[in-house]
């Protein structure tokens, strides 16, 4: 158990008092000495230079030793509240607690950063299950359309498709890279060959239309690309349509 910083002040202070009361102790016992003058100055000087010396000594000692005990006591708690303040709400508080025990100048202080850090871990939690819900509602609403859906990055990651995409394209998931998609059909190829274009561009995309002369197919591709507070190109939105036994244009 550590003793606390104001424990430890009051020690010294009272260390330095107890060397006053000493003092005046023994000068009061040197005067009330029958003894003669000459032996009763010399005693009573003699007593004054020593008792001076220790007080002057206690008093050096407890003017460079508090700060020191005080940063000392606080270094550690101080780097908690650094790496709080730079984001890490991981740290070892209960660690803490348990190395200044009994220190009632320091527990109150980690005892506060723990609460601090349990509501912001609640609020995180609840920050990040309406982030899901919204997230699963926006998906299920996609899920709903008709056309299939793309959500990609400007690397060619994909990073959703809905179930109608899905349904056309079993293997696609969303650790695919478009690159490296298997596709046979030269058709499939030039669709997403289209797409990584756009994305690696950076250009939005308009009723664009592809078709499969082998089999009368049409796929009408629209997308979006989504910018980030700078404007950099981060991913796009794209909108598949196929049309089957559609005229050649």
């Amino acid at each position: 158990m550590k003793h606390s910083i104001s424990k430890r002040y009051h020690l010294a202070i009272s260390i330095l008092l107890g060397l006053i009361l000493l003092e005046t102790l023994l000068l009061w016992i040197i005067i009330s000495r029958k003894t003669d003058l000459a032996t009763m100055v010399n005693d009573l000087q003699t007593t004054l230079i020593v008792s001076v010396l220790a007080i002057f000594v206690c008093g050096v000692v407890i003017y460079n030793l508090i700060p020191v005990m005080l940063r000392k006591s606080l270094s550690r708690t101080a780097k908690i509240v650094s790496e709080i303040a730079h984001g890490n709400y991981e740290v070892n508080i209960d660690g803490e607690l348990a190395a200044h025990a009994g220190d009632r100048d320091i527990v109150p202080l980690l005892e506060g950063l723990k609460i601090m850090l349990r509501n912001i871990h609640g609020f995180d939690q609840a920050k990040e299950n309406k982030i899901y819900e919204h997230d699963q509602r926006i998906k299920q609403m996609i899920n709903l359309l008709p056309q299939g859906v793309l959500i990609a990055l400007n690397n060619g990651d994909i990073s959703y498709c809905n179930d109608a995409l899905r349904r056309r394209y079993p293997m696609f998931n969303e650790s695919n890279n478009i690159q490296d998609l298997k596709l046979k059909s030269e058709f499939d190829q030039r669709i997403f060959q289209k797409i990584f274009d756009s994305l690696r561009y950076g250009d939005n995309l308009y009723d664009n239309r592809i078709p499969d002369n082998e089999y009368q197919r049409l796929a009408t591709l629209n997308g979006a690309i989504v910018r980030n507070a700078r404007g950099d190109s981060i991913g796009g939105v794209y909108t598949l349509v196929f049309t089957e036994h559609a005229k050649q244009d």
